[in-house]
């Protein structure tokens, strides 16, 4: 019906349709309805300002915005319709048989603004969609049989990729508008009978501080939940491991420029302390490497990282009307990132964090992961977060700053203590800030750059 409403108004193959991506079943009908009728869907968050909005449509040169929206100005050559009115709207003309459309041809953009602040378009080519809800379906091991609860923006890369694999795998799949209340969840385990979860790291903690007791009992009843958008600490892995034996949790690594790519089964990571910390292993056809300073592959080890490097029919076809960008990203095949990593005999990847993230202490590079996956362990630690700061004192460049949020009232020293004798003198945090929680973005990440902001106008004075 949508992609005959589109042939309607004459939106042609290849056409850029902006849609407003809500966490409803009609947003499903009309991404898939912009797809069928050979369009490129660019999705649009439901939260988006009028500016950004109209500066995508701009950008994208589209054609329609599909949105209800109130907005102030329409942006030139590009027609506005209500998608209320149009999901009410009887069509009178019915496309065609779908053709299999060239697998070159860009499908759908996802604006990300990354680590620039500014909205970078990913664009994804119709096999590199196809490439990403395999490597979902197959990393997280999706089925027809599953009843998939998706409590994601469907206009994420993680919300996504959940979504198109498990349409693809023929499962059926429950939309909830996020994670705000954990009675929700277990309402619509109850209803639905679901038998997968999708959710990202602070989700979980959330749902546990909610649930309380009663929350390994009522995870136990999915039999995969898959965890992306970040990785569970250390401690968490451990104890969803030891309480949810005979569920499948899975711990994505990915990217808007990816999709899932590297895949960890918590429980058999947890069995070791070394790999306990892995970002995973990737499938079989995406390779990996870990490139030096002048981009060549190199062999890594925790004290040689380098960045990571992925090829593969998943990766994008570069960023919309940036070709400086794509340029940087895209090197003959290969999508390098700006995260530094190690690899070990396994094959197992290890995360020190985006390279602007590495903390220079007297010209040694410290990993604010590292930082936090210790202290996370810490008895009576919710949550916390690792900034590197200009050291006026001594002068050697950055020190650590550890964020912190406990139950009840922070102990620093006996906190310094158990840290001192987990970590190496160097990368011991130099000040610790109490926190009534840490500051993330919109998929929950930890935004660092916002907790900089905080230091400087807050703490840099060496007030607390």
């Amino acid at each position: 019906m949508i992609a005959g409403h589109l042939l309607e108004m004459g939106v042609r193959q290849g056409d850029c349709v902006l849609y407003t991506s809500l966490v409803k079943p009609m947003t499903v009908a009309f991404y898939l309805g912009i797809l069928y009728a050979g369009c490129t869907a660019v999705h649009i968050d439901r939260f988006s300002t009028e500016e950004n909005a109209l500066a995508i449509c701009e950008e994208t040169e589209a054609v329609l915005f599909l949105t209800d929206m109130r907005l102030q100005k329409h942006p030139d050559g590009c027609r506005v319709v209500s998608m209320k009115e149009l999901w009410q709207k009887e069509c009178a003309v019915l496309p065609a048989e779908c053709a299999d459309p060239d697998p070159e041809t860009v499908a759908e953009m996802i604006f990300t603004s990354g680590t620039t602040g500014k909205p970078k378009g990913v664009m994804l080519s119709t096999r590199a969609v196809n490439s990403i809800l395999t490597h979902t379906r197959e990393g997280v091991g999706i089925t027809q049989d599953d009843v998939v609860l998706l409590p994601l923006p469907l206009q994420h890369s993680l919300g996504l990729r959940v979504l198109r694999a498990s349409l693809s795998a023929g499962a059926c799949v429950v939309l909830q508008n996020g994670f705000a209340f954990a009675g929700d969840v277990e309402k619509n385990l109850n209803l639905w009978n679901c038998t997968g979860l999708a959710a990202v790291p602070a989700s979980m903690e959330l749902l546990r501080s909610q649930m309380k007791e009663r929350y390994y009992d009522i995870l136990g009843r999915f039999r995969f939940i898959e965890v992306g958008a970040g990785a569970l600490t250390p401690e968490q892995r451990k104890r969803l491991a030891a309480r949810l034996p005979h569920t499948r949790i899975t711990n994505t690594w990915g990217s808007s420029e990816t999709g899932g790519a590297l895949f960890t089964v918590v429980r058999d990571v947890v069995k070791s302390e070394r790999t306990l910390s892995t970002i995973g292993k990737p499938l079989p056809d995406i390779e990996i490497a870990v490139l030096d300073r002048d981009g060549n592959p190199m062999k890594s080890d925790r004290q040689h990282p380098g960045r990571l490097a992925l090829r593969g029919e998943m990766i994008m076809s570069g960023y919309c009307g940036r070709p400086d960008l794509t340029a940087e990203a895209l090197r003959g095949g290969w999508l390098v990132t700006g995260d530094m990593v190690y690899t070990d005999e396994d094959g197992y990847v290890y995360m020190l964090g985006r390279a602007d993230d590495l903390i220079n202490v007297g010209g040694e590079k410290v990993s604010p992961i590292e930082i936090e996956n210790i202290a996370s362990e810490y008895p009576g630690m919710k949550e916390c977060a690792c900034i590197g700061v200009k050291d006026e004192k001594m002068g050697l460049g950055q020190i650590p700053v550890l964020f912190i949020v406990t139950e009840g009232a922070a102990d620093e020293q006996d906190l310094i203590r158990y840290l001192s004798l987990h970590i190496e003198r160097i990368k011991l945090p130099q000040r610790y800030i109490s926190v009534d929680a840490i500051l993330r973005n919109k998929m929950q990440k930890i935004d660092r750059r916002a907790l900089k902001k905080l230091y400087e106008e807050n703490y840099q004075d060496g007030e607390m």
